[in-house]
């Protein structure tokens, strides 16, 4: 016992400077590390698992959100909302809604299944939010969860009438003026979180169609809401939609690809991809317009040496920040 007392008192130490919430965690050059070494073939197979044993209530979260009301069900609170601080009734904290969006990877390898089990959407130019119908208004949030406005929607819940509550993942793009729908977490208070990516896309353009006014500027309906069609990613498809800019349509982005069986999962998930358009020809080997090449960056050689380029950054950035504590 003495001898270990005097290990840890010679390799042990307290620092007496203060502490600084801006110096890097240790585990920091961690993070990531051990997950992304497994390939995201592995994370897929993973990911569809878990899913099936999850028994999430989807139900009340979908509630929670159209309500804005974390208060109760403390079980099922995460731990970003367990951290809320007490605001007055009329001021709504952004943490209720923050890291709600699902979220891709980059779609660096081809899975084997691709043609059969994927779905591949266009990515239009804008700005990812939260849109929440509900109690009479519609409400749209950032991904960090601050309300970016407010206004009158022929959505579900989204007009003085209404005592229905929807909630959509989309894109607000400045161009056209309107909401791009790329997912749907629920739909006339029926949560669809817990349903397969396939099956969703299907009620949103189901519904859509039924009701064309929600894509059609009005008095009653501020902005258009157009949902983004879905193709199977056969290499024809794909070239398709890298087509559509050509066509009148909004300036492309990048691909998304979704896992059919896949569930809507706040944060990043293996079960959706993202490609730039000038990445396609290189992962998928389809044809690329050349008016996308040509947006390539000039430092650019391929995804591999993109993506370990962006993971010095971050590295590079977590140490700047550790220096600069200490400074």
């Amino acid at each position: 016992m003495d001898n270990l007392i005097g290990s840890l008192e010679s390799s042990l130490s307290v620092s007496t400077e203060p502490c600084s919430t801006a110096i890097a965690h240790p585990r920091f050059s961690q993070f990531k590390s051990k997950t992304w070494k497994i390939n995201q073939e592995e994370r897929r197979r993973k990911t569809l698992e878990n899913q099936k044993q999850n028994r999430y209530d989807y139900y009340n979260h979908c509630r929670r959100l159209a309500e804005s009301d974390f208060s109760v069900d403390e079980e099922c609170l995460s731990e970003t909302q367990e951290e809320m601080e007490w605001l007055p009734p009329k001021t709504k904290t952004p943490r209720a809604y923050r890291d709600q969006i699902m979220l891709s990877e980059w779609l660096d390898e081809v899975p084997a299944d691709f043609e059969t089990s994927w779905l591949a959407m266009p990515c239009p130019v804008g700005k990812r939010c939260l849109v929440v119908a509900s109690r009479g208004w519609t409400r749209v949030y950032s991904k960090s969860g601050y309300l970016i406005t407010e206004f009158q929607s022929f959505l579900p819940g989204g007009f003085r009438q209404s005592s229905d509550s929807t909630i959509l993942d989309c894109l607000w793009n400045e161009l056209k003026q309107c909401y791009f729908v790329l997912d749907v977490l629920s739909w006339s208070r029926v949560p669809l979180l817990g349903c397969e990516a396939e099956f969703r896309f299907y009620w949103l353009h189901g519904k859509f169609s039924e009701q064309p006014e929600f894509g059609v500027k009005s008095d009653k309906n501020r902005y258009p809401f157009i949902p983004l069609p879905t193709k199977s990613c056969t290499k024809g498809n794909i070239e398709d939609l890298l087509m559509m800019e050509k066509q009148s349509w909004s300036p492309l982005d990048g691909l998304l690809f979704y896992h059919k069986l896949g569930y809507y999962t706040p944060g990043v998930s293996p079960l959706v991809g993202w490609l730039k358009p000038f990445m396609v020809s290189e992962i998928l080997k389809a044809n690329v317009p050349e008016f996308y090449m040509q947006k390539k960056p000039l430092s650019y050689v391929n995804i591999q040496q993109h993506l370990k380029r962006k993971n010095v950054k971050e590295k590079h950035d977590g140490n700047s920040v550790e220096m600069l504590a200490k400074e």
